[in-house]
């Protein structure tokens, strides 16, 4: 018998103690499997898919992302010493951190919904006649054919931040829908921005003479004034800043995606998610001010 046929029988042992009702045991099992590392990790995602138990299934998604936490941050090092300064970069950014909510999930079927969203977005876009019209017809699209929307419960949920939960569910906060307003315009070449209006994430249209015009994608796309805007933040005692107004960049929004991801996890009662989650924020802020 060979060391890897020994250490995979040793896997499929240790994973079948795992509901063992003795605490300690359980521990034990938990600290060895994280021990083994990556190894172990696609016998431990099997087991997570089969079983019927919600609180195996979390259990086994926690070691499973201990075992893999080494691996995912040099990961996040090299998004770190790269930087995030284009749309695409954004995207890769925020997938990549859809991985540490589920370090096995696979990517690649959400980008393919991304650009299925896109190639049909497209059609009634080329129908529309004025830069006004294009942008009406994708807002109509994503929110009203699409049905996107802001979530109606529990806001600070970290689902209602993770794009893959957003792309499946349809739901989620100003800042998670702007990010697939702005990955689908991107696609499409439509000039959308995105706005760090404290308290509510904005998106701007900016039309070939140089109009902003402020949509609201919490609220299925609607058209906000900037008056609208103005009285919203004195109402919340803030004080108003040009550059509330100004396109925001790459790196901006994804520090801010990851400050939502930190605060939902807290509010969650998963105060170790959200100190790894910081943990890794500071490691791209830090790369980021040595950039400066």
């Amino acid at each position: 018998m060979n060391a890897q046929t020994t250490i995979q029988r040793e896997i499929s042992a240790l994973i079948r103690l795992l509901d063992d009702p003795e605490p300690s045991i359980r521990q034990t099992i938990t600290n060895r499997l994280i021990e083994i590392g990556e190894a172990a990790v696609p016998q431990l995602d099997e087991h997570r898919v089969k079983t019927s138990d919600p609180s195996l299934r979390n259990q086994v998604q926690s070691i499973i992302r201990s075992a893999t936490f080494g691996s995912y941050q040099e990961e996040v090092a090299v998004l770190a010493g790269q930087g995030i300064h284009t749309m695409e970069e954004l995207e890769d950014a925020v997938f990549l951190f859809s991985r540490f909510q589920n370090p096995t999930l696979r990517i690649r079927p959400f980008r393919e919904l991304l650009d299925a969203l896109a190639h049909e977005a497209a059609v009634p876009i080329k129908k529309a006649d004025t830069a006004e019209a294009q942008m009406l017809a994708f807002t109509r699209f994503l929110f009203v054919e699409n049905d996107f929307r802001g979530c109606t419960e529990d806001f600070l949920h970290p689902r209602h931040s993770y794009l893959h939960e957003v792309l499946q569910h349809r739901r989620g906060i100003p800042l998670s829908l702007a990010f697939v307003m702005l990955f689908l315009a991107d696609r499409l070449k439509l000039p959308f921005y995105g706005m760090n209006i404290p308290l509510h994430f904005l998106v701007k249209f900016v039309t070939p003479s140089n109009q902003s015009i402020l949509v609201d994608p919490f609220n299925q796309g609607s058209i906000i004034s900037r008056e609208q805007c103005d009285r919203f933040l004195a109402n919340n005692g803030i004080r108003r800043f040009p550059e509330y107004y100004e396109a925001a960049s790459p790196y901006s929004m994804f520090t801010r995606f990851v400050r939502n991801l930190i605060n939902g996890h807290m509010e969650s009662s998963e105060p170790e998610l959200a100190r790894s989650l910081q943990e890794l924020l500071m490691l791209v802020e830090s790369a980021h001010t040595d950039r400066q």
